[in-house]
């Protein structure tokens, strides 16, 4: 019942800060459904997260960046994939429990056709070299989208030297030494947390 709580509230806060940044004309459920089945049909390897920041924000302008970064540390405080629970919390803000139903299943929906299609085949080129090379340069890519979004994030999110110091040793800890991820967030959290509280009392 505590987790269930701690959600809710999570969710609570992610709309009252997402409310003012809210597009004037709300997409219809029919264009956020293109909208997210284009998505999951095109965002290869991984890291949706960065499509979807490419596509909802840089592109079509549904969300600012502060609502954008609101909603993705929600999701990193909650269990599962980043770009299902981002789906859902994007179309929760722009057409309530319906969008949020609809951005999912068309995220879901392309994807899930296309890798039975694509399981057929791929079991008979599985030695194919060159289809290696392929999904390599697509993984590049993907590493690249996702290290953009997080440095954009870093920026438009928490800008100051504290900031980028925690974002430094995160990635140092993380992504160079290979330490856990786990005892990693549980040291830097609430560093991070009274860091950034000690600013806006300043303020």
């Amino acid at each position: 019942m505590r987790g269930i709580g701690r959600y809710k509230h999570l969710m609570m806060t992610t709309q009252e800060i997402s409310k003012n940044a809210a597009p004037a004309g709300a997409p219809s459920l029919m264009v956020i459904f293109w909208a997210f089945l284009r998505l999951g049909c095109t965002s290869f390897g991984g890291g949706t997260a960065g499509w979807l920041h490419r596509d909802i924000v840089l592109r079509r302008r549904w969300l600012d960046d502060p609502s954008f970064l609101a909603m993705l540390t929600v999701g990193q405080a909650l269990p599962g994939s980043n770009g299902t629970k981002l789906t859902v919390l994007i179309g929760q803000h722009l057409r309530g429990t319906a969008g949020a139903a609809v951005a999912l299943f068309a995220l879901l929906a392309g994807p899930f056709a296309i890798v039975l299609a694509v399981a057929g085949v791929y079991a008979g080129l599985t030695g194919n070299r060159t289809l290696h090379n392929m999904l390599d340069g697509v993984a590049a890519a993907v590493i690249g989208l996702t290290f953009a979004t997080g440095l954009r994030s870093a920026i438009h999110g928490a800008p100051g030297p504290a900031a980028w110091a925690i974002a430094a040793v995160t990635v140092l800890c993380i992504g160079v030494l290979r330490w856990p991820l786990i005892p990693v967030v549980l040291s830097l959290a609430p560093l991070s947390i009274g860091l950034a509280w000690l600013r806006v009392k300043r303020h």
